[in-house]
This record gives C-alpha cells, sequence and structure tokens, in this order.
C-alpha cells in the first residue's frame, strides 16, 4: 500500500513539473518572439551598418521578427560592447562588429575576455584592405613598388590615414608598415568618411580600407588602388597585386565581420540564432550583394561557433603583440 501512495505521489510530482516546465519550452520553441536589437559600433552609413542592414532584413524575414539596427559609436567600439554586456542573454540584443574587437581590452585595459566573455553566433564576411591613394600622388607613385621606392627615398613625407587610433584600418596600416620598414606618419580621424576626405584633399596619401568604400572612387578615377593585403586578389581588381606578390610575404591582413551575443545565452538560442544568420548569407541576392561589394562571405558549413572563437583568439594574440610593440594607446 505504501508502496502504491509513493509511486502515486511520484506521478503526481512529475505531472506537476510537467505541467510547469510546458510553458518554459514553448517560450523557447517561439524564439524570438519579439523585435531582436542588432547594435553596430560605428556611424550610420558606414560599410558595417549598411551590411547589418541587409543581412538584417533578411534573417527577419526568415524568423517572422524584425532585426532592428541600433548605431551605437564611440570608444573604438566600446560603447556598443557595454551595452550588449549590460543586455539579458537571451538572444534578443546582439552586436555586429569587427576583428578589432579582439584588441579592445589590450588598447583600453577593459576587464573582459573577447571571446570567453560573450557568445559568438555567426560570422558575416571576411574582408582584406585595398592599399589605395588618390589620384594627385599618381605622379610620385602610380605603382606599389614605386610607392614603397618613394617612401623609402622620402622618411616621414608621405601621410597615412585611419578611421581611429585601434580601429582595424590602423592596426592593419601598422601591422604592414612594420613590416615593410616604412618611415610614414599615421593620421587618425574620427570615422571612415573624414578619412576617406582627407584622402581625396591630399592631406594623407595612403589609407587601407575596405573594398566596400574604395571600389566606387577607384572605378570614378578619384582613388587608385595600389594593392591588396589579403592571400589573393581581389575579383573586382583582377590586375592589383596582393602585398605578397611584391615580396613582402610576412604581411598580410584579413579581418572578418562578425555577431555576438552576451555571455551566458542558452545553447539551443545560440544555435538557433548561428543558423538564422548563416542561413540569410545563403540567400542569392543577399550573397550578390556582398560578393558586390568585394566581401568575402562564408559558407554555411565553414559558419560555425567554433570557428569565430577560434578567430577571434587568433587575432588577439597577435594584434596584442603589434599593440604592445608599438605601444599604441587608445585616446
Amino acid at each position: 500500500m505504501a508502496s502504491t501512495m509513493t509511486r502515486t505521489a511520484t506521478l503526481l510530482l512529475a505531472t506537476a513539473m510537467l505541467i510547469i516546465a510546458a510553458p518554459v519550452a514553448s517560450a523557447q520553441a517561439k524564439f524570438p518572439s519579439r523585435p531582436i536589437r542588432l547594435l553596430v559600433p560605428f556611424a550610420p552609413g558606414g560599410g558595417v551598418d549598411v551590411v547589418a542592414r541587409v543581412v538584417g532584413k533578411k534573417v527577419s524575414e526568415m524568423t517572422g521578427q524584425p532585426v532592428l539596427v541600433e548605431s551605437k559609436p564611440g570608444g573604438g567600439g566600446a560603447i556598443a560592447v557595454a551595452e550588449l554586456m549590460r543586455s539579458e542573454s537571451d538572444g534578443y540584443t546582439l552586436l555586429m562588429t569587427t576583428s578589432a574587437h579582439a584588441t579592445l581590452p589590450k588598447l583600453n585595459r577593459l576587464p573582459w575576455h573577447p571571446s570567453n566573455d560573450f557568445s559568438p553566433i555567426a560570422s558575416i564576411y571576411s574582408y582584406m584592405f585595398v592599399i589605395a591613394t588618390n589620384a594627385q600622388s599618381r605622379v610620385r607613385f602610380a605603382t606599389f613598388d614605386a610607392f614603397l621606392n618613394y617612401v623609402r627615398a622620402n622618411p616621414g613625407k608621405i601621410n597615412w590615414g585611419s578611421s581611429g587610433i585601434g580601429g582595424p584600418q590602423h592596426l592593419g596600416g601598422s601591422q604592414f608598415v612594420k613590416v615593410a620598414g616604412l618611415d610614414m606618419v599615421h593620421v587618425p580621424y574620427r570615422g571612415n568618411g573624414p578619412m576617406g576626405q582627407a584622402l581625396l584633399a591630399d592631406d594623407v596619401q595612403i589609407v587601407f580600407d575596405t573594398p566596400t568604400l574604395v571600389l566606387p572612387r577607384i572605378e570614378d578615377g578619384k582613388l587608385i588602388a595600389l594593392a591588396v593585403t589579403g592571400d589573393k586578389r581581389l575579383a573586382a581588381l583582377p590586375n592589383v597585386p596582393t602585398v605578397r606578390e611584391t615580396g613582402l610575404v610576412d604581411f598580410l591582413y584579413r579581418g572578418q565581420i562578425f555577431v555576438l551575443g552576451p555571455k551566458g545565452m542558452a545553447k539551443d538560442v545560440q544555435s538557433f540564432l548561428n543558423a538564422a544568420f548563416a542561413g540569410a548569407l545563403e540567400d542569392k541576392e543577399v550573397r550578390a550583394q556582398l560578393t558586390g561589394f568585394g566581401l568575402d562571405v562564408p559558407d554555411r558549413a565553414d559558419n560555425t561557433v567554433a570557428a569565430l572563437k577560434q578567430h577571434i583568439d587568433e587575432f588577439k594574440v597577435t594584434y596584442d603583440k603589434l599593440i604592445e610593440e608599438l605601444k599604441i594607446e587608445a585616446q
């Protein structure tokens, strides 16, 4: 009799637990049930902002919920990261950022780890830089070899611009200057827009920038592409060599744009979001638009949480060392 009562009590308890758990399981099954915020650490209209809206629109179509892109510029990305870290780890606040995220703690003495203290979601694209000069510089150097020869013959007389201290252009450019053994003057600006205007005005003669932003100016003749920083030539610039082709075999710069969530996200939500963003990149129109910008879009099979974490960790090791060697400090 006692045994029967025990079995009955156990059955009732199990039934009660199932009733309590049902709403939780139902809520998880319905994710997302409201809009998703996608933070971007740059001003509206920049390359990452444009891509966030293209990809976000497709993710919205796939999930049935709006993806709201919010610009949170400042601090080299630190302001957007702080906003993300204050958010609940429920998958409704995400961040689309660059590989320079990996070096923010080193530059700004911040107490977090770029991968361990976040939930990696998915890569969006990888990119190389175009080393570009302005049309006025054609008389000084029209090829990459001529540029190297000119700088070596005129130390300290060529300015190169970046979008800010510690940003992707600054890190990639600094690595190039170090490997090439050049003496050029770095001039940081507050964003890609002012940097681009400075290049057109010949206030700086060289920039390292994404194909998205420089290709239109190359096509209209206002800029000249001297080289690209990837391991292969850019499809949109088939006649422009890689830096490695010119003999600087120790130099390569490839960054990524990717999506992160707050630390502690449930694995099923993290997997759902990975599938949503990776799936959006499989859409023919989205893929064509991004590759048309000169960007490399990862295949779905390679676009894993583990692969993204590995990229962030490797970027951190490489560029933390460069920051220390060159004594780069945030401003």
